[in-house]
């Protein structure tokens, strides 16, 4: 049985899903699966899989119902103690596996890790890369699982590790969420295991926040993170872990008046807003 299984969502990412699955088959252990669930791809997705010849690697296909929904139905595929997330547009580092696995051994109560990231903003123009900023600096070198519910770095699903065991106690990826899924995710744990949280400092995957492209973050909107703010807190605002927050409700206000802005003619669209020298 594998260690470790990677859940990989991916929705029409035939042009770009190699590389991700390449940096799993790189990793410097072999004890591993990859279950790919296709979220209902029309694209060469399924050709460009079958190609790899590769038996730890299972493909599974479902009609489109979103990366949560892909995701809970790829840990439903997953033999492995571990479950880690890869989303088809990003790389993990080859020595990610074990370094994560040194570190869980070493901290028997475990239940959810994530490590540091290598991450980039990147500004797409016709499929093209027009400009690009370093955005390491998002992930600290100290993370304690208070400071996720008090929203000190940009969580993402990559690199993101937990014990298979919690769905047995019900935990799922939220499937009506437009964004910050992986927030919220965290948190459900979280609060479910305050004692289980592991952060493991050391940079082990290149995370790829892709504006102007065909992710889901790149094509939102200002009020979609209003949105998103004001239906994670309502679904958290009873957590223990929560009290003393300070993001609710200032990001909602913020968001949405960013959106008014926009509305008005004051703001560019969402995907160019973190490449403007003078954003508010």
């Amino acid at each position: 049985m594998p260690e470790i299984s990677f859940i990989m969502p991916t929705y029409n990412r035939g042009y770009i899903v190699l590389s991700a699955i390449r940096s799993i088959q790189a990793q410097t252990i072999d004890n591993w699966e990859l279950v790919i669930m296709d979220d209902g791809s029309t694209d060469d997705t399924e050709e460009r899989i079958a190609d790899l010849n590769d038996d730890r690697i299972r493909y599974y296909r479902q009609v489109n119902a979103g990366p949560g929904a892909a995701r809970n139905a790829g840990v439903g595929h997953a033999r492995g103690t571990w479950i880690a997330y890869l989303d088809s547009d990003n790389e993990l580092f080859p020595e990610y596996a074990a370094t994560m696995l040194v570190h869980l051994n070493s901290h028997p109560n475990a239940v959810f890790a994530i490590p540091r990231a290598r991450r980039t903003l990147e500004l797409y123009e016709d499929g093209v890369l027009v400009k690009s900023a370093d955005d390491s600096g998002d992930t600290p070198e100290h993370l304690t699982v208070k400071d996720i519910f008090m929203k000190k770095l940009h969580l993402d699903t990559n690199g993101f590790m937990h014990l298979r065991r919690i769905f047995d106690d019900d935990i799922r990826w939220a499937e009506d969420l437009p964004a910050m899924e992986d927030w919220d995710f965290a948190m459900t744990i979280g609060e479910r295991y305050p004692d289980g949280f592991l952060y493991v400092p050391v940079v082990l995957y290149h995370y790829h926040q892709r504006y102007g492209g065909d992710g889901i973050v790149s094509n939102s909107t200002y009020r979609t993170w209003a949105e998103t703010f004001e239906k994670i807190y309502q679904r958290h605002k009873n957590d223990t872990l929560l009290e003393g927050q300070t993001w609710y409700p200032s990001r909602v206000e913020k968001w949405n008046a960013l959106q008014e802005d926009y509305d008005a003619g004051k703001l560019p669209p969402y995907h160019l807003y973190y490449f403007q020298p003078d954003q508010p």
